[in-house]
């Protein structure tokens, strides 16, 4: 009787450590279509989990432009970061920007973060002060930055952040009013937020001019 009572507590001790740790680790995926021009070119997503005082943001690109069936032009992006008390303390990405690789780590130490980056087998170390807000554009804090991490290759660029007001856009198949910001300096992005401060849009232009819209699925 008594190994019964016990193997009973132990199993509800393990369903209650299970709810309370899914509980603290709350997610949710943002996946968009990427298009250029009006035609379809990719992929990108976030994954944002919580974890009590941390959260850990996963981002995916893959994005392949092709010219009568050849792929002319190709871009994939892996990160992870991971923020706590809403400041970065790391930063881990590889991309291949068409053909050319590129590697990044970002340790936050001591007030400052320590960034290691390597282009074209060429290795970099540099520094920036925190906080400092990453370009990976899925949080809202990064409208009231003057300066942002390039998540490719670690450099810091100066940014002016301009709010443009309320929109309706196009979202995951319905009509949604999100703030509009238009971002300039040495990066050109505008973004639209929804009420729950999430991503739901994302015009630039490429290097040719060439419009470039992420879509919230």
């Amino acid at each position: 009787m008594k190994s019964i009572i016990r193997s009973a507590a132990l199993a509800l001790t393990a369903v209650i450590t299970t709810t309370a740790y899914q509980a603290q680790a709350a997610s949710k995926t943002l996946e968009y279509t990427v298009h250029r021009d009006g035609k379809t070119i990719g992929t990108h997503s976030y994954t944002i989990s919580d974890k009590g005082d941390e959260t850990l943001v996963e981002v995916t690109t893959d994005i392949k432009v092709k010219v009568l069936f050849v792929t002319a032009y190709k871009f994939i992006h892996a990160s992870k970061e991971i923020w706590r008390n809403d400041q970065l303390v790391s930063l881990n990405s590889t991309t291949n920007d068409d053909g050319t690789p590129k590697e990044l780590s970002i340790q936050a130490n001591s007030g400052k973060l320590i960034i290691n980056s390597k282009v074209k087998d060429q290795d970099r170390r540099q520094h920036a002060d925190t906080p400092m807000v990453p370009a990976s554009l899925w949080t809202p804090n990064i409208v009231t930055q003057n300066a942002v991490l390039n998540t490719l290759d670690g450099t810091v660029m100066n940014i002016t952040v301009e709010d443009l007001g309320t929109d309706r856009v196009e979202a995951a198949g319905a009509s949604v009013s999100a703030q509009h910001y238009a971002i300039t300096g040495e990066l050109t992005r505008e973004l639209w937020f929804n009420a729950a401060n999430e991503l739901v849009r994302v015009r630039f232009p490429d290097k040719t001019g060439t419009e470039i819209i992420y879509a919230l699925r």
